[in-house]
């Protein structure tokens, strides 16, 4: 089964990997404790996200003149950037995000009634651990020990009190997402406040969704005769992605791509386009050729307008 975080990846164009000290240190903590860390939980504090490098393939913005002795965090070779998850969240926000060790501390010692003065939400099927705030700490996050693999995430802001939960991949993807297509800037190692400017502005990580004209579903196997009938309609190549996992591109002359990531069980499904029309034209295919079943997702405002489009056309026909 593919990882829930599977959609990140594919925004980021992340090849995941495992930073080995980390899962040590999970391991160590969890034989120790006895307690078990939530499978997503866990997947973000001890991926190592690599980043293919593209040199100034985006126009950037400089918004802040970099800090004094600032350096790129991470591992920067020539074609790509290797990156924690972490580290990678702090790429994208003015925040501050718990450690693994705090976080694990956390979890040992997590009660219904930790939250600093905070009256819990209701509902709760166990205690919430803290994780993330705002720089002007009014925005505060916690994920709920509920027995699950991908828990839920609660937020509480001071003013208008707790959000309605969803769960802790569905967070961090919207974490990510809305920088990435909403900010005028690469990370802030690249270009912004943390910039080793004389080193970024020979290359960048790439970011080929910045146009927010994507969307993507998950669904079962991703079958030999859909395919090959995507084979037969664009040109396509395969790779090795992760364990037990494959990466299929398909793309026509010009315009966008579809990617599908599927291994023996299932499939997580990426179109994207250059214009409304070329997403549109995509997502036929994938419905078409393809056999793409599963609900389209759009998690931005063009997404959604191409999501309109189908919808329309497909009455229309």
């Amino acid at each position: 089964m593919l990882s829930t975080l599977q959609p990140l990846y594919l925004l980021l164009v992340v090849e995941p990997s495992t930073c080995a000290e980390r899962l040590r240190e999970v391991e160590a903590w969890e034989a120790r404790s006895g307690r078990v860390l939530p499978v997503v939980v866990r997947e973000f504090f001890t991926v190592l996200a690599t980043i293919p490098m593209a040199p100034n393939e985006y126009q950037r913005t400089v918004w802040n003149a970099p800090e004094p002795g600032a350096r790129m965090v991470g591992r920067v070779a020539d074609g790509e950037w290797e990156v924690s998850l972490p580290d990678l969240w702090a790429e994208y926000h003015d925040g501050s995000l718990e450690t693994l060790t705090s976080v694990l501390a956390a979890v040992e010692r997590a009660t219904t009634d930790d939250l600093e003065g905070l009256t819990p939400p209701s509902g709760l099927r166990g205690p919430l651990v803290y994780l993330q705030t705002d720089v002007m700490r009014q925005w505060r996050v916690y994920f709920e020990l509920d027995g699950s693999g991908d828990p839920p995430v609660h937020e509480h802001h001071r003013g208008r009190g707790w959000s309605p939960p969803r769960s802790f991949s569905s967070w961090l993807f919207d974490a990510f997402a809305g920088p990435y297509v909403h900010q005028d800037m690469a990370p802030y190692s690249f270009w912004g406040k943390n910039a080793d400017l004389t080193r970024s502005e020979a290359a960048c990580p790439v970011q080929p969704f910045r146009n927010g004209r994507w969307l993507r579903a998950s669904q079962g196997p991703f079958g030999a005769e859909a395919r090959a009938a995507l084979e037969r309609r664009f040109s396509s190549y395969a790779r090795a992605y992760t364990t037990k996992a494959t990466l299929y591109d398909f793309s026509p002359a010009e315009g966008g791509w579809i990617w599908v990531v599927a291994d023996e069980d299932s499939s997580a499904w990426w179109i994207a386009g250059e214009t409304n029309q070329h997403v549109l034209e995509l997502a036929r295919a994938a419905r078409d050729l393809g056999q793409l079943t599963a609900p389209l997702v759009a998690d931005t405002p063009e997404g959604a307008a191409v999501l309109e489009l189908l919808a329309t056309t497909t009455r229309d026909t």
